[in-house]
């Protein structure tokens, strides 16, 4: 029999799919490489986020495409239970990685909003303002009034299909290193992590919406600094994900042969941590570390900011995101703009 089919967990082959998602993952670390050499010549605290978002994020899918491709060289490995077990590691990286890159679109979004917010207004020949000029005055622009809510559903609903997916992996093991006879427990804690995490975001949608919809300025403030809790959580904890997952499968992955005929909780917890718990709270605090990109008509009524005579926004202070994590702050939060006069 193919040993990738015989260790195959109700069809699917996690072996099978070692060798596409090792070429996934390097082709995401590729593209995230590129961004943080860009970035590099870019100035201002989003750019600043974006980039400290996804330098680990190459970390994590640099290993991690490493780790698939073990997964595919074991296939003619006799335990079936520890090709998985390294599945279960790449399996996590690989979902930790891809909310890295939506989380660092959604920083370069930002950006994009705050340079076009901060551009000068200046008529065209015709005496009229053009479509930039009306959406800095509070006028619908279908251009960008969209960016917040393409943000917001890519990055609410790309966590919960990670967990959803991480969730389907950790029950396929379960029951292959059950002989599939896996205790009911252990899959309603499965099932229960990506239901817990799709409340919890349902939840905090509509706190966020009402908090908005009222301007409760005391609120946002608390939410900022919730923010730069999550986004420095993150941003180590990603690191230390990528750095010490591998470690953990290397050694785990060593021990006897007599340890994989019927694999313990020593061995099977941890891997379901890693993969399913651990990977969570990652994706969770991704979330919570999202920069906050209301549409260009709520951008003047920014807290932390005075205003002049026609309601464009004129910062007085910065994003507290941006000293936490970023260290120094520019006073620019995009590429310096160049105004001509006439």
């Amino acid at each position: 029999m193919d040993p990738a089919q015989a260790c195959a967990s109700h069809g699917w082959s996690i072996i099978t799919s070692a060798s596409t998602n090792s070429q996934f993952a390097g082709v995401l670390a590729g593209f995230v490489f590129t961004g943080i050499v860009m970035l590099f010549a870019m100035r201002g605290g989003r750019y600043t986020q974006a980039l400290a978002v996804l330098s680990p994020t190459f970390i994590v899918l640099g290993f991690d495409s490493y780790l698939f491709s073990h997964v595919t060289g074991s296939g003619n490995d006799g335990e079936c239970a520890r090709v998985w077990t390294d599945g279960m590691f790449a399996s996590g990286m690989l979902g930790v990685g891809a909310a890295g890159v939506v989380s660092s679109i959604c920083w370069l979004l930002a950006a994009h909003l705050d340079t076009h917010a901060k551009q000068p207004q200046l008529a065209d020949g015709t005496g009229q303002t053009n479509t930039d000029q009306r959406s800095e005055l509070g006028q619908p622009d279908p251009a960008i009034v969209n960016l917040p809510r393409i943000a917001a559903g890519m990055i609410y609903g790309v966590t919960v299909g990670i967990c959803l997916l991480l969730a389907m992996t950790a029950d396929r093991y379960l029951r292959l290193v059950s002989d599939d006879a896996p205790r009911m427990l252990w899959l309603w804690i499965v099932w229960a992590v990506p239901v817990a995490v799709l409340l919890g975001l349902a939840v905090l949608v509509l706190a966020r919406w009402r908090r908005r919809a009222r301007r409760q300025h005391a609120a946002e403030n608390k939410t900022r600094t919730s923010r730069v809790r999550s986004l420095t959580f993150v941003v180590y904890g990603m690191l230390a994900y990528g750095l010490l997952t591998p470690v953990l499968a290397g050694v785990i992955a060593s021990v006897g042969d007599h340890w994989w005929q019927d694999p313990g909780p020593q061995i099977v917890m941890p891997a379901v941590l890693v993969e399913l718990v651990f990977a969570t709270l990652l994706l969770v605090a991704l979330v919570l570390a999202a920069p906050p990109m209301p549409p260009p008509a709520a951008r003047r009524h920014e807290p932390n900011g005075s205003h002049d005579g026609i309601g464009v926004p004129v910062p007085t202070q910065p994003d507290p995101v941006d000293a936490e994590v970023g260290g120094a702050v520019d006073d620019h939060s995009g590429p310096r703009a160049q105004t001509q006069t006439a």
